[in-house]
């Protein structure tokens, strides 16, 4: 099979280019840019980006979850290799998260493309469909239909108009009842995910790049601690039975346990007192609990630590306590050799990775339950994300995308 006539233009075509074009489709006019599931923004950038990449020589579809799949065929077929992201965003959201992975997919195959290089086996460019969850609250929407998940439930979710995603597909033109066909997980020999980190460690260590190992773990718990409600100015301390104070030892025992544990984070995110009355000792405290393991061994002892801490402070401060878990999600390993081919992408460009874990749930952490899977981040400016103020320095964004590169060129041959 001869490679296609590929324009000149399109090979010229740079990162940086892509990623401004992106950054204003959707653009809310606030400094950020909002690109919900099944929207005419959606829609209008992942058809952009086919385009781009059929001008590169790959055929494009969008598949019964919505999801963008582009092929690099070769005549042996076989499994493929995939480099994927999503294109949708939170509200108005930053310019790098999510797009970078796609169209840092985009650039290594011109990259590819360029060198002349002839894969051994299929290349694929995916945008999963609805990653961050914003409109109907179905996170990861479009790769979990990938991985043949069971999206019945997510198919009926609504939105802030009462759209269930059903109706929003229809709306689009697609089959909600054909979404099961979305399952291609299988036929993939190793993904690959180009992210932005979404945190402070790449930048706070002077970090150009990182190679991830594992994807956090994700623990979540509802905590309520019941006591007396009483007068505030009439109980004494000693006679009380405060419930928020519990809450209170409870949330500084997570913070020295994270201090003590750089495996582990721990957030508490939301917090309700009953009566709720300036002058009434707190009888009932509730509160949630969002544990962050990096790794596989650090699960179970969390969550026993943090079961015998609140029955700890339960009986040191006279209360009774519940503890109900609200969602559990073991940590994910990358695979090794696809960590590897990173790793050595990264020191093809003379860069030295830090070998870190995503404290952040991403695409990769779906697909790799069938596939090998491996990540790699550029730093987010002062950590910061999800934001208009998220930044990359387009010189990273570039660096990332050759090291996709070299990892596709050396798991493709």
């Amino acid at each position: 099979m001869s490679a296609p006539a590929i324009p000149e233009a399109a090979l010229e075509r740079t990162l940086t280019e892509d990623l401004e074009t992106a950054a204003r489709i959707g653009a809310t006019g606030q400094g950020g840019i909002s690109r919900f599931a099944w929207t005419e923004e959606l829609a209008e950038v992942t058809a952009w980006v086919a385009a781009s990449l059929e001008l590169l020589g790959l055929s494009t579809e969008i598949d019964a979850a919505g999801n963008l799949l582009a092929r690099w065929d070769v005549p042996a077929g076989g499994a493929a290799v995939m480099a994927a992201s999503h294109l949708d965003t939170v509200p108005n959201g930053g310019p790098r998260d999510g797009v970078l992975g796609v169209l840092g997919a985009v650039e290594a195959v011109r990259i590819l493309r360029r060198e002349g290089f002839e894969p051994a086996r299929p290349i694929w460019v995916g945008a999963f469909m609805d990653e961050e969850g914003t409109r109907f609250g179905a996170a990861l929407f479009g790769s979990r239909a990938f991985a043949g998940h069971d999206m019945t439930e997510a198919l009926d979710k609504r939105d802030a108009d009462g759209v269930t995603v059903r109706e929003a597909i229809a709306a689009r033109g697609l089959d909600p009842a054909r979404v099961g066909e979305a399952f291609r997980a299988p036929e993939l020999a190793a993904y690959l995910e180009l992210h932005v980190e979404q945190g402070p460690v790449l930048a706070n260590a002077g970090r150009r790049l990182g190679v991830v190992e594992s994807i956090t773990g994700v623990l979540g718990y509802s905590v309520t601690l019941r006591g007396e409600e009483n007068h505030a100015g009439a109980t004494p301390t000693e006679a009380r039975r405060d419930a928020l104070v519990g809450a209170a030892k409870v949330i500084l025992a997570l913070r020295e346990r994270t201090q003590a544990r750089p495996e582990l984070r721990a957030t508490v995110g939301r917090i309700q007192t009953v009566p709720g009355a300036i002058t009434v000792i707190p009888g009932e405290c509730r509160f949630t609990v969002d544990l962050r393991p990096s790794q596989p061994e650090v699960v179970g002892p969390t969550r026993e630590w943090l079961l015998a801490t609140v029955e700890q402070v339960a009986a040191e401060e006279g209360l009774t306590a519940e503890v109900r878990c609200d969602y559990d999600l073991a940590p994910t390993m990358m695979d090794p050799a696809v960590v590897a081919a990173l790793d050595a992408g990264a020191r093809e460009q003379d860069v030295e990775p830090l070998r870190m874990w995503s404290g952040a749930g991403h695409d990769a952490m779906v697909v790799a339950a069938h596939a090998p899977a491996g990540m790699v981040f550029v730093p987010s400016e002062r950590g910061i994300s999800h934001s208009p103020h998220e930044w990359t320095d387009p010189a990273d964004c570039e660096l990332g995308a050759r090291v996709l590169a070299g990892a596709i060129r050396r798991l493709a041959s």
